[in-house]
């Protein structure tokens, strides 16, 4: 027979224990995603199962599996411009909607929408040099799955914005 302490320590223990269950996918969910993010799987920790599923059923063939994988590609996209990509952060988003996004951009208020294949999109953030306030933007949005570019600053920028794009062929050297 289980005594009255016995039913106590099972009945705490069983509790802490639906508790941990309950509340753990929520904070592997802050842990890895944006913090713009983070605040909803505090609030609501059931959302942690939706990302803990998503990240159990990420497709093995996935392009950009890490923050390193994605910065290298932002690198790469943006090599010899104006636009310098510096942190990337994870972002898990609805199934089958399109992922909406607003920020400034030197004085002007955008608002973007991209459909991914997949639930996670990698946010790169980064500096444009011709911009007064071009720091801290949003510079592109890269799928997870398919390491594709679904959102490129520079469709918002204007032409002197841009900036002059250094021409690969041309010798920095003058010519003797």
């Amino acid at each position: 027979m289980i005594h009255l302490r016995d039913r106590r320590f099972l009945a705490v223990g069983t509790v802490v224990a639906a508790l941990v269950v309950f509340v753990l996918p929520g904070f592997l969910a802050f842990r890895y995603t944006a913090p713009g993010q983070r605040g909803q799987y505090i609030t609501r920790p059931w959302r942690g199962w939706r990302f803990a599923y998503a990240a159990l059923a990420v497709p093995g063939d996935s392009v950009l599996k890490t923050s390193g994988m994605a910065l290298r590609k932002a690198d790469w996209i943006y090599r010899g411009t104006v636009i310098d990509p510096r942190e990337v952060q994870l972002l898990f988003v609805s199934s089958g909607r399109p992922y909406t996004f607003t920020q400034s951009v030197d004085g002007r208020t955008l608002t973007t929408s991209v459909v991914p294949s997949y639930r996670f999109i990698w946010q790169v953030q980064g500096e444009v040099a011709t911009l007064t306030d071009g720091g801290g933007i949003v510079v592109a949005l890269l799928d997870y799955r398919s390491g594709r570019l679904l959102y490129d600053v520079r469709d918002d920028l204007t032409a002197g914005e841009i900036g002059p794009v250094p021409d690969a062929t041309a010798s920095p050297d003058p010519a003797p």
